[in-house]
């Protein structure tokens, strides 16, 4: 068999947790769940663990876990409250991986994830190295494996992010077809495959100079649009002739057609999607013209034999790049009425202010009491997933330091897990400033100033309100300075 097919979800929530309580607020627009995550968990991550597969006479004939025959990745904050919250589907997802790598040639499907979907190309270098760091380490300690992919916050690349997946081990990522910029032919030429010309059925070496490389999977955008936006998951039998036929009849060499969409595709935003996903992942299993693979395992059998160049700060949801995240490019959620996102902007330069004032205390005080901060730093994610925090003192502390120091310490590295969580993506992905979304991100913002004034005696928030006010809302009268007072202020202790 020659012809491949790979199913890719990408399922994530951002941190709904107010840091300032540690607990997810009730959010109406999710009713009658009581939140977002439990509205989501129902609709998609918990049917994709126990899908329905109906017989003729529309009774269920069985179930199964779509997880086991796909490729995917789950946002560590998202597992993080799914182990928590919803025990059974967190155990269903972890299992999953194990049964594919039985099935698929010992490699598991999971892929890691750079830890809070930060968009990484916007990110300064420490932020990059510990957000993949501490994705790898999260998974790690959840699959019991080391990643063999991890996929980008939003698919938001720049040359620095791959290159430092490679440097942490990362063989291979996935990518939008429209990231790709040109391709090396065999005879040594390269082409220009702007506008989504590539082949996507075949993987790429992207080099990265000092001889490391990764390789980089695009995969189908019109089929992959089909499946997300215009209907193609209202026929599971359907959905899988279109996958198979999407590989082209077999030739010698393995080839591979695979998509790739957001996870709750399959039953949040496509009510009963991962019933027609099941019965597709079932047709393909039948269809001796194609394979179900992942893709680690389709790379043990066709390793990259050409070069790609990527397009710089890309990303799969914004035509302009990466602005969405930091601009008024016109990309929306397709809400009415639209507005604008002159605030988008704005945010991003306050918090941006906020993480860089932060950096100087944390190098010289976390100087006097670590031995490496930005090592600790990276470390750090072990007490984050719950291990010891005497432990880890104990391997990074500088010696000699009484209680107090050590709390200091302690409370440094919390800043900073609160300076990354600030840029959660969805923050600027929507479609105002005063959206649930936004507040995630400006309640983090407003937890490192607390924690800044308690530890530091550092007081930093007035200045960022001050700069929150140059971000307009398109509600009248409103703005960042007024959507923090009335989001994050009260929780926020002063004494």
């Amino acid at each position: 068999m020659s012809n491949f097919v790979c199913i890719h979800g990408h399922f994530y929530q951002p941190p709904r947790e107010n840091p300032f309580t540690g607990k997810v607020p009730e959010q109406p627009s999710a009713a009658p769940w009581h939140d977002w995550n439990e509205r989501i968990t129902e609709e998609s991550y918990a049917a994709n663990a126990n899908a329905r597969i109906l017989d003729g006479n529309g009774e269920v004939a069985r179930t199964v876990s779509t997880y086991q025959s796909i490729s995917f990745d789950f946002g560590p904050t998202l597992l993080s409250w799914l182990e928590e919250a919803e025990p059974e589907t967190y155990r269903a997802i972890i299992e999953a991986d194990g049964a594919s790598a039985m099935r698929f040639g010992g490699h598991g499907s999971a892929m890691a994830q750079a830890y809070n979907h930060t968009i990484l190309p916007l990110s300064n270098q420490r932020d990059k190295v510990t957000q993949v760091r501490w994705g790898i380490a999260d998974f790690e300690q959840r699959f019991g494996r080391r990643p063999e992919g991890m996929w980008l916050p939003e698919t938001a690349v720049d040359t620095e992010s791959l290159d430092i997946l490679a440097r942490e081990g990362i063989k291979f990522t996935v990518l939008s077809p429209y990231q790709a910029a040109s391709v090396e032919g065999i005879d040594g030429s390269w082409s220009d495959v702007d506008g989504g010309r590539i082949d996507t059925r075949v993987p790429y070496l992207i080099d990265l100079g000092q001889g490391r490389s990764i390789v980089i999977f695009f995969y189908d955008g019109p089929l992959s649009r089909e499946i997300a936006f215009d209907g193609l998951l209202k026929d599971g039998k359907a959905l899988a002739h279109r996958l198979v036929a999407a590989v082209g009849e077999p030739v010698e060499s393995p080839r591979l057609g695979h998509v790739a969409t957001d996870g709750e595709t399959y039953g949040h935003h496509h009510r009963h999607g991962e019933m027609a996903l099941a019965v597709a992942l079932e047709t393909i299993d039948a269809d001796p013209a194609a394979s179900l693979t992942n893709y680690p395992e389709f790379l043990t059998s066709a390793p990259p034999t050409l070069r790609a160049a990527i397009v710089e700060d890309s990303s799969w949801s914004c035509a302009h790049g990466v602005e969405r995240w930091r601009a008024d490019c016109g990309c929306h959620t397709g809400r009415e009425p639209t507005g604008h996102q002159r605030w988008r902007g704005p945010l991003r330069s306050a918090l941006d202010w906020l993480r860089d004032e932060l950096i100087g205390p944390f190098q010289s005080i976390g100087g006097e009491l670590l031995e490496d901060p930005w090592r600790a730093r990276d470390d750090y994610i072990s007490v984050v997933l719950g291990g010891s925090v005497e432990d880890f003192l104990d391997l990074h502390a500088r010696p000699d330091l009484d209680t107090d120091q050590r709390r200091k310490a302690i409370g440094l590295l919390e800043i900073q897990e609160h300076a990354m969580l600030m840029y959660t993506s969805c923050g600027w992905f929507f479609d105002d400033i005063s959206g649930l979304e936004a507040v995630f991100v400006l309640r983090h913002a407003g937890r490192a100033c607390e924690l800044a004034r308690e530890m530091l005696g550092l007081d930093l928030e007035p200045e960022l309100m001050a700069r929150l006010e140059a971000a307009p809302s398109n509600l009248e009268r409103v703005n960042g300075r007024v959507v923090y007072e009335r989001e994050v202020s009260p929780f926020v202790r002063r004494h």
